[in-house]
């Protein structure tokens, strides 16, 4: 299994301490310690996606459930009405955020703040976030990575001016958190509530003519 290259000091730190317990003869410690291990190589897992076929097709950025829609009546980077789309990803979900549709970033924004609940709606717009805005492909969208509780620490793989293509991992959220994607109002929704999704293959929206 390939795992994140970001998870690599988790994953060696606790194997590195497994070692040394059971050497001084700690074996309980030192399984606790195997174990954790396993679980940071479960969660940083890094499984190989490809988009499926479709230039109008936009796929998930994240793999999680669903957790609501929000009709935006305007949005800075977008033109016209928008459509938000949250997805909420727990422990068990591959925490690597991939590109929807391919484009330029045209922003690329931290900001810091609170850690409430990621399933909460006040956290999209309190807590510490990461904003790409993606410009120039067959529709502009933004995406909005957000930490919670347990997560306190996003990455970004991009910057502005950078191009990337559908799929493509552009960020990683670390330990549960969640996902926004604004896309203008002619994207048909593809998702209902609750519904699993895939980062990089769940179909969530196609572009209109």
């Amino acid at each position: 299994m390939r795992v994140a290259r970001e998870g690599l000091k988790f994953i060696l730190a606790s194997t590195a301490l497994a070692a040394l317990f059971g050497i001084l003869g700690l074996g309980v410690l030192a399984f606790v310690l195997l174990l954790l291990a396993g679980a940071f190589a479960f969660f940083f897992r890094d499984p190989d996606r490809v988009p499926p076929p479709g230039d109008g097709l936009l796929v998930s950025p994240a793999d999680g459930e669903v957790l609501g829609f929000e009709d935006v009546p305007s949005h800075p980077d977008l033109d016209g009405p928008a459509r938000r789309i949250t997805i909420f990803l727990s422990l068990y979900d591959v925490h690597l955020v991939r590109a929807p549709v391919a484009g330029t970033v045209a922003r690329a924004d931290y900001r810091p703040g609170k850690f409430l609940p990621a399933y909460k709606p006040e956290a999209g717009e309190h807590n510490e976030s990461q904003t790409l805005v993606l410009k120039g492909g067959r529709t502009d969208l933004v995406i909005k990575m957000i930490v919670g509780v347990a997560a306190r620490r996003i990455k970004a793989f991009v910057k502005a001016g950078e191009a990337v293509e559908r799929g493509q991992k552009v960020g990683l959220m670390y330990f549960g958190s969640r996902v926004e994607i604004t896309v203008p109002a002619r994207v048909a929704i593809q998702v209902r509530l609750h519904d699993k999704v895939k980062a990089g293959l769940t179909v969530i929206g196609e572009v209109q003519p």
